[in-house]
């Protein structure tokens, strides 16, 4: 019969062992929100979004570029929204109270952005990502992850909000 150190040690050993597989498996894996950005489907992963809220009041701002559609206040905090459509370039056709808010945030940087639709979740392998389609040109390509099989085209988010050309006036 074992003694109970060994037998502690040894799911101790079988344990550390399914914690490492499953944390590969995490890895490899991308946990999206998928969003509308009428026509085309996108997806941002899930651990950069901080909430998804109905766009209800959006202040403009004069003289802030087009891109920058005004911002809101969510409980106190006054947060500059984006249109990303026409960040990336993309035609767009008026907001309205249908739209919704992702805010994103990563590294201290916090902003909004204006999605026609959201879709839901989803875990996509990251292997499974194709490279950004020829058609998609310009500007709006250099923050695309990769296509999934159905079409979805990933942001990357990251760079999204590391991206200096989205910083307004800022001091250094």
């Amino acid at each position: 019969m074992k003694s109970d150190n060994k037998i502690l040690k040894e799911r101790a050993r079988q344990l550390a062992i399914k914690n490492e597989m499953n944390l590969e498996d995490q890895t490899n894996n991308l946990h999206v929100v998928e969003f509308f950005l009428a026509p085309e489907h996108y997806g941002i992963e899930s651990y950069l979004i901080s909430e998804v809220l109905l766009l209800k009041e959006l202040t403009a701002i004069p003289g802030a570029p087009a891109f920058v559609a005004g911002v809101t206040n969510v409980r106190g905090k006054i947060i500059s929204i984006i249109n990303l459509k026409t960040f990336l370039g993309m035609v767009t056709k008026g907001i309205t109270d249908l739209n919704k808010t992702i805010i994103l945030q990563h590294n201290g940087m916090e902003f909004g952005i204006i999605a026609d639709a959201i879709e839901g979740t989803n875990n996509i392998s990251e292997q499974s990502l194709s490279t950004a389609p020829a058609t998609l040109h310009g500007k709006g390509a250099s923050f695309v992850k990769g296509l999934t099989k159905n079409g979805t085209i990933i942001l990357d988010g990251v760079r999204l909000l590391t991206e200096t050309s989205i910083l307004v006036n800022q001091k250094k």
